[in-house]
């Protein structure tokens, strides 16, 4: 494990990597003129390498653990990649948050494509430039970037991520029970050849999916069957290429549970191989995105209340703001709704956007846990 995981790397540290004065490393980093090229070099090889972030909210963490009565409240919102290059999931989060900060009164500042890795992008100079040491984290980023940041003195809220450390609030949803009562549901139609199209293995999303579904089949008694377990991307043509893959198995599925976005692209390979939803193959879908009730049929989907974990973040930044050392910092996890339409073939045949089913579950909220 890297020393910037433990605590936050300081000047005298880099200092002492470079052989450089600590004056000299500090004109660096505010970007004074006077320095050598080479030193200029050597002192950011080092920022980069040890992972310092000039924090721009220092002088907040000295001077006081909140905005001031007369003071602009800013909350930093970073994005990870897939937030800005994959599925429609997030665009409801981001108008929950802005909403919420428009209500509240607060400034919001952006930046976006972290990826799972902490070297994906130069972030130490866009923290910097987020002016603030209160940060909402959208979509999955690296455990370790958020241990740096926290070691660095930022107060974080993390959305549909769940907490690697104790002292950070989340807003997430329980993906892996939403997705065993949507494979349950289809085991209640009757089925027993039920596909799961999810994406890559390693994504957290796709963990969560895979685990709902196996734990729905082992509890009906139903085998696991790899061959109807296909991986593609979280999009529209991942669906299509994972439908026309599964169209192929002997023994084909009768009904496929994947994503939303997915299942748009299902739908279209479905309907080109010359088969209908639900007659021949029942549909189950995840997220309740925009289009969701509008596909013909219109999608059953598990929904998820993304405007509402975008605004329960923005509170708990404010709340961390007006509480300072006395916040209790918690982990709330949000209700999902089973949205019983046509497409599984529940009895419900309607136009889009009607004759919607509901079995809700409640919020509930508890203290973090990494």
């Amino acid at each position: 494990m890297s020393r910037t995981t433990r605590s936050a790397v300081t000047l005298k540290d880099i200092a002492e990597q470079t052989g450089l004065s600590i004056m000299t490393v500090s004109r660096v980093v505010r970007g004074h003129p006077d320095v050598s090229a080479g030193n200029r070099r050597k002192v950011l090889a080092a920022v980069r390498r040890l992972g310092y972030i000039p924090n721009p909210a220092a002088q907040l963490l000295v001077t006081r653990t909140a905005p001031g009565p007369h003071d602009d409240r800013i909350i930093g919102t970073i994005f990870s990649r897939e937030v800005v290059t994959s599925h429609s999931y997030f665009a409801g989060i981001i108008q929950g948050i802005a909403d919420e900060a428009r209500r509240h009164d607060c400034h919001l500042l952006f930046g976006y494509g972290l990826g799972d890795s902490a070297e994906s992008i130069d972030y130490p100079k866009m923290i910097r430039d987020m002016m603030t040491r209160w940060i909402i984290l959208v979509g999955k980023v690296a455990p370790g970037f958020v241990r740096q940041l926290r070691a660095n003195g930022f107060s974080l809220v993390l959305v549909d991520m769940r907490p690697p450390l104790r002292d950070v609030d989340a807003v997430v949803c329980e993906d892996l029970q939403a997705a065993c009562e949507a494979t349950r549901h289809l085991i209640k139609l009757g089925h027993r050849r039920i596909a799961l199209m999810r994406g890559p293995a390693r994504h957290p999303f796709s963990q969560a999916l895979t685990g709902g579904y196996r734990r729905a089949l082992q509890e009906a008694g139903i085998p696991v069957r790899d061959s109807l377990v296909v991986e593609a991307a979280f999009c529209p043509e991942g669906g299509y290429e994972a439908a026309e893959t599964l169209l192929k198995v002997a023994g084909r599925p009768t009904a496929i549970f994947t994503n939303d976005d997915m299942a748009i692209g299902a739908l279209r390979a479905i309907h080109d191989h010359g088969l209908t939803v639900p007659n021949d193959l029942a549909l189950v879908g995840y997220d309740d995105i925009e289009y969701a009730a509008h596909t013909m049929p219109p999608l059953t989907t598990v929904a998820v209340p993304k405007q509402e974990m975008g605004r329960l973040a923005v509170r708990r930044a404010i709340a961390q703001m007006e509480q300072g050392e006395r916040h209790v910092f918690s982990t709330t996890v949000v209700s999902h709704t089973l949205l019983i339409r046509s497409s599984c073939g529940a009895g419900v045949h309607v136009g889009p956007g009607t004759g919607t089913h509901i079995l809700r579950r409640p919020h509930r909220t508890g203290r973090s846990q990494p």
